[in-house]
């Protein structure tokens, strides 16, 4: 129950423990050498997300505080998504070559190892040194400043308006992005997505038989729409550095077996999307509110 409230947890002790619990799991894993830099990145980056979610939920009722969090927050995970960036690129080009049954060939092999080359040059900083220790310390400093923007009321209103707002957020996100159909629009739709699933999932115990399978189908959700955005990474690289992909044809059929991913992922995403976002704002908020109260008659 590290991430979620507890019974006869107040409110504002639930924030502030959820939160330090992640920045120490956080500050301790960016400098835990026996974990790959790969899976130290993506830790540190889920731990912040779920921080980022927590200040948004109680930001319309904390107000300058919370913000300033998120906007910090937001720096420290910038200081190590040029690592998870370069990671993802290779990932997802071996996946789209499996995936299409291509066989090796000599510009492929020279354009991975050109992308190889980009994962170990920045990854080398978080590996040990100055830049290990400066993100430990931000982190340590932001766990110091929780007490700041954790809320002081034990009340749903300490959290009912910020729950509303992702909720509605997600669903507007997934709204605009089959309207423009455009990467950018999908990837504000998934950071919408994993936004209101961390929430959702920190409020799982007011009601489980309700919020649980809602917490599964998020994550569904928002791994076809991590697939997607992955794609999007690789093709803006492929488009960026052509020194890396000289071979036109290769370069021309990688471009169109991305486009095709893409489309299937979008497609997936959709009737799932539709499910989870049915329900007007409003609606999704009253059910939460009246979930909250029963949960705390019960005790909780």
């Amino acid at each position: 129950m590290a991430f979620r409230i507890k019974p006869h947890e107040t409110v504002p002790r639930a924030i502030a423990r959820m939160a330090r619990k992640e920045l120490a799991s956080a500050r301790d894993t960016v400098a835990d050498a026996r974990q790959p830099v790969g899976e130290r990145v993506h830790d540190v980056r889920t731990s912040i997300k779920k921080l980022r979610a927590l200040s948004r939920m109680v930001q319309p009722a904390v107000g300058r505080p919370a913000r300033r969090a998120g906007r910090r927050l937001q720096k420290v995970a910038r200081g190590v998504s040029g690592a998870r960036d370069a990671e993802v690129v290779l990932k997802t080009f071996d996946q789209v070559l499996d995936g299409a049954g291509k066989p090796s060939s000599e510009p492929l092999a020279r354009a991975r190892a050109a992308l190889a080359a980009q994962l170990r040059e920045r990854t080398r900083p978080l590996r040990r040194g100055p830049a290990v220790k400066r993100l430990r310390k931000r982190i340590a400093r932001e766990r110091r400043k929780v007490k700041r923007w954790a809320p002081s009321a034990d009340s749903w209103g300490a959290i009912g308006g910020g729950l509303e707002d992702a909720y509605r957020r997600a669903r507007e996100a997934m709204i605009a992005a089959y309207r423009s159909d455009t990467g950018t629009d999908f990837h504000e739709w998934r950071r919408a997505v994993k936004t209101h699933r961390h929430q959702v999932h920190a409020l799982e115990p007011i009601a489980p038989r309700r919020m649980r399978p809602r917490v599964d189908k998020l994550d569904r959700l928002g791994e076809l729409l991590g697939d997607e955005h992955d794609l999007v990474v690789l093709e803006q690289t492929i488009r960026d550095q052509q020194t890396c992909f000289p071979d036109e044809r290769n370069c021309d059929h990688l471009l169109r077996l991305i486009s095709a991913r893409r489309f299937r992922l979008r497609a997936r995403a959709r009737p799932l999307g539709r499910q989870l976002f049915a329900e007007r704002p409003s609606c999704f908020r009253d059910h939460m509110r009246r979930d909250f109260r029963a949960f705390r008659r019960r005790g909780g």
